[in-house]
Order: structure tokens, then sequence, then C-alpha cells
């Protein structure tokens, strides 16, 4: 089914449908206890606690319909998530996104991410079918469980409709194979489920950054039919889903070969979703991961696995290597692509120029302007507007004279609050731009948190060129202590490119 489903989708490799991955590799490599564990989220819960991977923290187990009449409602958190424990494909979870503050007929109730009101009579209804088997593989009896609702890591939950994504790792012998992020939508009700109406995300091994983005067809009779989407949906601004980079990526790919390992499933889907205090946190393994990360992923996972059978893996450090050597690494032209910016590392070597000093006169009385110019490193931190340049290079570029004619004015060294500093600005700002003896250098004061307060400083223009681009920009002249870097470039002038954390500084 799979394989027909892709036919006209623009895939590399052999695509692996579900009667291939049973039979060549879930078979073969998982053996039948294994399956056990993993197919029960308390004995994973246990399993993984003895190695000490995270998992979201456990309030209530119930296994009888009497446990439901005896459950302690009050000691129930605001936000929490109701699971089947042998569920299967996201089936009978229910996210609660909060408590409703007053009682609906008589009753308790919580919030779902779609404004559904759930009453505790609703709740024990859920609660009963999961105990019946209703989500359970093979309609078997079944526990239910109530854990917490992970809080949203910041870089991630500006993609998501209220729930917690997950990233899903699909590994095989101890090498990551391919990654998918999954996100919830109002369709999905909170639930990183792709066949309930959540997004998948490709991932790309090298470099943790997404690729293209999925989403199932509702107008399709077929559920294993998905479109490709380009933004978020349902949210007030939709953002693009290509190019971004996953948090704890390094983290993420150590934790899905240590579960895999773990758990004795040689091929193996591990689910990890990124809690805002505790990082990354594993909440399920799949001895059976769903065939859909390969749309996500444009890539067919037959060859892929096909290959690692040939290695030998040394360790984890070694998994890791070989996934992203062998799997990863494309992704960057592509956005580039796409998206018209420059891929660029976190630390880049920059060509700053001097102020224009030497003027060399030429013949018909003309004049060239000599200007020198220095390499330097400059960090790219997208976490401050305005750009800085430590004194020291300020000075080196020609502004000498001119921090030292502001050094020689009577600005207070610091200032209680924002406020005040923007009052301060506000009164002598003009005229200090304005004097004579500025040389029209400083072109603005700005207000900037520098070694733990908060002070004034004067702005100029500098030139810088990289990656064969020459920019123009302002710059705050700092004289912060902690500036690893002497000189910080600002969102500002990242408008025309993508930045890639992962690799520091290119030679």
């Amino acid at each position: 089914m799979i394989a027909e489903i892709l036919q006209n989708k623009n895939i590399t490799g052999e695509i692996l449908g579900i009667n291939r991955r049973n039979q060549e590799y879930v078979r073969p490599y998982n053996p039948r206890w294994a399956k056990k564990i993993v197919d029960s989220k308390l004995l994973t819960k246990r399993l993984l606690s003895r190695i000490n991977i995270k998992t979201p923290e456990l309030f209530f187990v119930i296994r009888s319909k009497k446990q439901i009449n005896n459950l302690d409602w009050s000691n129930l958190p605001k936000s929490f998530v109701i699971k089947p424990n042998r569920g299967t494909g996201g089936n009978g979870i229910i996210v609660f996104y909060g408590k409703q503050k007053k009682l609906v007929n008589d009753q308790q109730a919580w919030i779902r991410p779609n404004g559904q009101i759930m009453t505790q009579r609703d709740i024990q209804l859920h609660i009963e079918n999961i105990l019946d088997g209703r989500f359970s593989m093979g309609e078997e009896k079944d526990i239910a469980i109530i854990e917490e609702r992970l809080k949203n890591d910041a870089t991630l939950k500006q993609y998501c409709y209220k729930g917690v994504p997950d990233v899903r790792v699909i590994v095989f012998k101890g090498v990551p194979i391919m990654a998918e992020l999954r996100i919830p939508t109002k369709e999905s009700n909170g639930t990183a489920n792709l066949h309930a109406g959540g997004i998948g995300v490709g991932i790309d091994l090298a470099s943790g950054l997404t690729t293209v983005a999925i989403h199932r067809n509702k107008k399709s009779l077929i559920d294993d039919i998905y479109d490709i989407v380009d933004s978020t949906l349902d949210l007030d601004i939709n953002l693009p889903l290509r190019g971004f980079r996953i948090p704890y990526w390094e983290e993420i790919l150590d934790i899905s070969i240590k579960c895999q390992k773990a758990s004795g499933l040689g091929f193996a889907g591990v689910d990890i979703a990124i809690d805002r205090d505790n990082g990354p946190m594993v909440f399920e393994l799949n001895a059976r991961p769903g065939l859909a990360i390969q749309i996500a992923n444009m890539c067919g996972l037959r060859d892929r696995l096909e290959l690692v059978k040939k290695i030998t893996v040394k360790n984890d450090k070694h998994g890791i290597r070989i996934a992203k050597d062998l799997f990863g690494g494309q992704v960057e032209e592509d956005i580039e692509q796409l998206s018209g910016k420059e891929i660029v590392n976190l630390v880049e070597k920059v060509t700053i120029y001097h102020k224009p000093t030497t003027k060399i006169k030429l013949k018909k009385n003309k004049v060239k302007i000599k200007q020198k110019i220095s390499t330097i490193r400059g960090l790219l931190d997208t976490g401050i507007t305005t750009s800085r340049i430590d004194d020291g290079l300020a000075a080196q570029i020609g502004f000498s004279e001119t921090i030292r004619h502001f050094n020689k004015l009577d600005i207070p060294k610091s200032f209680e609050n924002y406020s005040d500093a923007q009052e301060y600005i506000d009164k002598v700002e003009k005229s200090i731009v304005e004097d004579e003896n500025n040389k029209g250098e400083i072109i603005r004061l700005a207000k900037i948190f520098e070694d733990g307060k908060i002070r004034v400083k004067p702005v100029i223009k500098i030139s810088i060129k990289m990656r064969g681009m020459v920019i123009e920009f302002e710059a705050i002249i700092s004289t912060q202590k902690e500036m690893i870097y002497p000189l910080l470039i600002g969102r500002k002038e990242l408008t025309g490119f993508l930045i890639d954390p992962s690799k520091t500084f290119v030679r």
C-alpha cells in the first residue's frame, strides 16, 4: 500500500512497505520478549528509568473499574494526559489543556485543546473504554495511565496548536536511520498523531534541520494519503515549516540509540518530546514504527536499512557519525535554493572595513580613498536586535577619537530601569549627535544591558563583508567584558541568512 501511495511522489531510494517491514526487520530483529516490553507503556517507563532516560511523570495507574470510582479527582492537576497502556497509533490518547473553573452539571471538568469540555463522568467513561480494550492491540483488556502533560519547548511551541510535538527517530542496529517531527494541530486536538490530522515534518539527520512537511488528506478515502504543506495550520500566524533546527538534536540522536539498545529491539521507533524544563523526554518505544515517515523525508527506508546491515557499529558516537555521514547533509542546498537565503554558521569569518583615512591624489584632481580591512570572527546573535562592536575593535578601525569624545561626556554610568535610560536619551541625543566635535560619527544613542547594568552607549555605522556580501549597519560600541567575540551581529542584519547552530565556525 505505501509503495502505491508514494509512486507519484519524488521519492529517492526503495520504499519499505508494511509486509516487508514485518518480514525482514520486525520479525528477525525484534524478539517477542522485547516487543512485549515496548508494547506496554508502563514496562517501557520502568526499563528507561534503569538507564536514567527521562519519561513523563506518572500520576495514576487504573487497572479496574473499581479504581475509577475511587480516583481522587481533586488531586488531578489542571493539565494531564490519559493513555491506554497498550494503545496503538495514538488511539485513545486524550490531552487536557486546563481545568474548568466552574462545575459543569455539578461535576469537575477539564478542557481539551480544541475547547471541548469533558466532565468527570465523561472521563470515567473514556477510561472504561480503555479498560475494555477499545484502543489496545487485539482489543485485549488494558490499563489506563494518567501522566503529566509536558510543557512545550519555546522553539517548537510557535509551530503547534496547544499540544506538544514529538520527534520520531527510527533506529536500526545502533544507527539512526530516519527522523520526523510530528506537530499537533487543531484537527488532531493537541496530539502529535498524523492519522488524527497532525503534521509530519522530515528532519535532516546531519543538521537537525526540518525539510518536507506533510498532512493527511481529509478528502481521501484512504487514510495514508498525504499532501505536502508549506506552513503550519490553524494558528494566528502560520509559519513556514522548512528550515528550522530541532533543539537538543545531538542529545535526541544519542537518546534514541540508547533506547533502541536497552529495549532489546534491533529495529525500533523512538518517540521523544522536548519539555520546557527537562529537555528531551521519551514517552514511547515502538516495535513496528509507521512508514509515513518516508513521505516526510522524500526517501525510502529500505536502502538505508540494507546499508546499515553491512556496517559494524563500534559505539553510540560511531552510530551517530554513520547516520550523519550516510543519511544527512543534503538539506542545506535545498533550503538555500527554496528560501533564497544562504545557510551560515553561528560564528563566521568576517571582513570589517576601517574608516577611510588615507587619500591618494590621482591625475585630473581625482582623489582615491584607501581603506584598510581586517579579518575577525563575528558571532551571529539573534538574541539582540542591534549589533554590537567591542570598543577595542572600534578603536582599531578608526573610531578611537569617537570613543574618547563620548567618554568625556557627562553621561550617568548606569540607570535604574529602561524607562529612565530612554528618557535620558530623548533629552540629550540630539545635542550629542549634532555636536561639531562628534563629526557625525555617533548617529544615535542606545540603551543596553551590559555587565549587569542598564547603560547608554553610542551607535556608529560600520561595514563588513560576510559570505561575499557587503553589509553596512549600525553597531553599539560596547565594553562588555563577557563579549567573547569582538563583533556581535544582531538579527536586523541576518534577514538574508539562515543560521545553522550546529556548525560553529568556517575556517
